[in-house]
């Protein structure tokens, strides 16, 4: 069991980028752009075949402030809920200036002026991934691939 828990955890870090480039997500708590993901996973290893579930909350910024507030709560109900510690609270962000790039972003440059974000493209295979470029494409693919290859297998719930 210890080595499925290990393979969803790596398969979920590779995959991270994919969920927050898909879309132009806005933060689910105030309705700006979303610049960052908190994942909160709960897993069932046990069973056969085994289960898991992960909540993507997409956010203006995890780390201070009323939204961040709202994430951490989040976390420590379905911690309650579910028995598994809570999510660690992010660190603080090093410069009170630093922004992540916004969810609506190439997946691999992260240019998020508002003429490339409108020019974006999918990739074709599994229509979630954005680029800007297919060099970018080319460039993310060894790591986008796990995802890519995976999409026609996740049941996904989009809310």
């Amino acid at each position: 069991m210890e080595k499925k828990s290990l393979w969803l955890q790596d398969f979920l870090r590779k995959i991270g980028p994919d969920m927050k480039h898909n879309r132009n997500w806005r933060c689910e708590f105030c309705k700006t752009h979303a610049r960052e993901t908190v994942w909160m996973n709960a897993s069932w290893m046990h069973l056969s075949p085994p289960r898991a579930n992960s909540y993507v909350h997409n956010i203006c910024d995890a780390g201070a402030g009323p939204c961040a507030e709202q994430v951490y709560q989040s976390s420590a109900e379905m911690a309650r809920l579910s028995g598994v510690p809570p999510s660690p609270r992010p660190p603080p962000k090093l410069y009170s200036e630093e922004k992540f790039p916004l969810s609506s972003s190439c997946a691999v440059c992260n240019n998020d002026t508002e003429k490339s974000r409108k020019n974006l493209k999918q990739c074709a295979k599994c229509e979630l991934t954005r680029y800007c470029s297919v060099d970018c494409q080319r460039t993310d693919w060894s790591r986008h691939k796990v995802c890519c290859k995976a999409v026609k297998e996740v049941k996904w719930h989009w809310t």
